[in-house]
């Protein structure tokens, strides 16, 4: 079972003791990603020694930022995985200091083991499997487009769409709050439309099911008359038959503590703790999308 810490006080010492916890860093409590990446990390720490600690931050923010204000956390744990936040080059010195080993899923720090997503080719990947199911005429469904995991999916869903001639009319890109809501909100939108699209990317599954939601509402079929891809893989899109995006998050996650395990001494092999490893989503086909089955 893991447990959920937000708060702490004094700078900690370099402590031998093994306390035999993980900590995971997140800043968005009620996320199915956040969901997922913890289902995750507790299916690999399942048959070993460790704990996870969950460790709120409440927003992205710069986690040595964040532990200078909660240090009492960091004498609870023997390594960090952090998601959900940043790392400066500062921090990474200043956990390396104080012997708390790190590894980073979907940000990085050049001193550090991260896994990345490749958010610009997964947008390409979207973008070409619209494509060749013959949309042209399509919408995208984003959050804030300051962060950067959006804005390069956005980059490369829309290059695909420029070079082949139908690009993207503004009218037809929603920025809407990263949720479910958020995705109702936003199709609801891209319905009350004059010359509506004939598909919409989503940037996350949450946002597709909740787009999913809002055309089944309406008696607006899926796939036959709008179609759906989102992005992430996550049970909602399995649940609720929505193409996606495949972030492979087991995979990344099995690397993340692998990295971790091995400078804990629990795995028999040497690791780089600066190795910066970049994934490519890919389409998983399910039935929100209509078939061409001349052009797959």
């Amino acid at each position: 079972m893991a447990k959920i810490l937000e708060c702490g006080l004094s700078m900690p010492k370099p402590m031998l003791t093994k306390k035999n916890i993980i900590g995971l860093t997140f800043s968005d409590p009620s996320s199915l990603f956040t969901a997922a990446i913890i289902s995750a990390i507790e299916k690999k720490l399942a048959n070993s020694p460790y704990q996870l600690l969950l460790i709120n931050m409440v927003e992205r923010i710069d986690a040595y930022k964040f532990f200078n204000h909660h240090s009492s956390i960091l004498k609870k744990i023997d390594g960090l995985i952090i998601s959900g936040g940043m790392l400066s080059e500062e921090g990474s010195a200043f956990f390396k200091k104080i012997g708390i080993p790190l590894s980073l899923i979907h940000t990085s720090c050049p001193n550090e083991f991260s896994v990345l997503t490749n958010n610009y080719a997964g947008g390409q990947g979207a973008a070409k499997h619209l494509l060749s199911q013959g949309y042209q005429h399509v919408g995208m469904v984003r959050w804030s487009p300051s962060d950067e995991h959006i804005h390069d999916r956005y980059l490369g869903f829309s290059s695909v769409f420029e070079d082949a001639g139908y690009p993207i009319h503004p009218n037809l890109l929603i920025d809407a709050p990263l949720s479910s809501e958020g995705g109702y909100g936003a199709t609801k939108r891209l319905m009350e439309l004059d010359s509506r699209p004939e598909a919409i990317f989503y940037g996350c599954d949450a946002m597709a099911a909740g787009g999913c939601r809002y055309l089944r509402e309406q008696g607006i079929k899926v796939a036959e008359d709008v179609g759906v891809i989102g992005f992430d893989n996550l049970f909602i899109a399995q649940l609720m038959g929505i193409t996606t995006m495949d972030q492979f998050i087991d995979k990344k996650i099995d690397m993340v503590v692998n990295n971790l395990f091995a400078r804990l001494g629990e795995l028999s092999k040497t690791v780089s703790s600066k190795e910066e490893v970049s994934i490519t989503p890919k389409v998983v086909i399910r039935t929100s999308l209509r078939h061409n089955s001349e052009n797959c």
